[in-house]
């Protein structure tokens, strides 16, 4: 498994390599969900024709993550996560959420 995150030095990330192992990305990503403070709420929706956990702050963008899942869909690949403010200015709070949404 592989964690890559975008933070742009406007935020902190991994670094400027991704992070591999399994061990290693869990112990990273649980780093940061303790490190956190203040509400966060997640919306799932699709973000560039990927299904997505969009994380808001205040009502502000925070990040965009994204699973890559093995062929069966048992076992996380790797995790894309996009935390620089500028790259995150499209991804609004009060877009409807898939699961919301009216059946077509």
């Amino acid at each position: 498994m592989t964690v890559w995150i975008d933070g742009g030095g406007a935020r902190q990330a991994a670094g400027l390599r991704p992070v591999h192992d399994r061990e290693k990305a869990a112990r990273m990503l649980a780093g940061y969900a303790t490190r956190r403070t203040g509400d966060m709420d997640v919306h799932y929706r699709r973000v560039n024709g990927d299904d997505a956990a969009v994380l808001f702050a205040d009502d502000a963008p925070y990040a965009v993550m994204v699973m890559d899942l093995t062929p069966d869909g048992d076992r996380v690949r790797g995790v894309y996560a996009v935390t620089h403010p500028a790259k995150l200015t499209h991804v609004r709070a009060d877009e409807e959420d898939p699961e919301q949404a009216p059946a077509q």
